[in-house]
């Protein structure tokens, strides 16, 4: 279930330029295109789909063997279509975004919001 590569990973080798927006020319096409998101919406799907349009995992079907009679499970792995792309329910942070987030609450010197428009 990994996330789907977009622009914004092409463009990692130029991390200052990538979040305003680069007015550099290479050929004619723009570097890093501006507007550029951190964002992830779509990831790809682990799930397939079986002749019967069911989604699943996995699917498996009963055999009966023939030396002993018995009924099996046994896996099936041909006439299976990927999943595809799946939109997330909420956009995510590319997981190669160049730069380091984290929660200053708890730093000393921090102070909020609210205390700040009150003095």
């Amino acid at each position: 279930m990994g996330q789907s590569a977009s622009n914004v990973s092409k463009y990692m080798s130029y991390p200052l330029s990538w979040f305003r927006g680069s007015e550099h020319k290479d050929d004619g096409k723009t570097l890093v295109p501006r507007g550029a998101t951190i964002f992830v919406f779509k990831r790809r799907g682990s799930m397939y789909f079986d002749e019967d349009g069911d989604l699943a995992h996995e699917f498996y079907c009963e055999v009966t063997d023939r030396k002993t009679n018995k009924v099996v499970m046994r896996r099936v792995l041909h006439n299976l279509v990927p999943q595809g792309d799946v939109d997330l329910p909420h956009p995510r942070l590319h997981g190669d975004l160049p730069v380091i987030v984290f929660d200053t609450t708890n730093m000393p010197g921090h102070h909020s919001l609210s205390h700040r428009q009150a003095s």
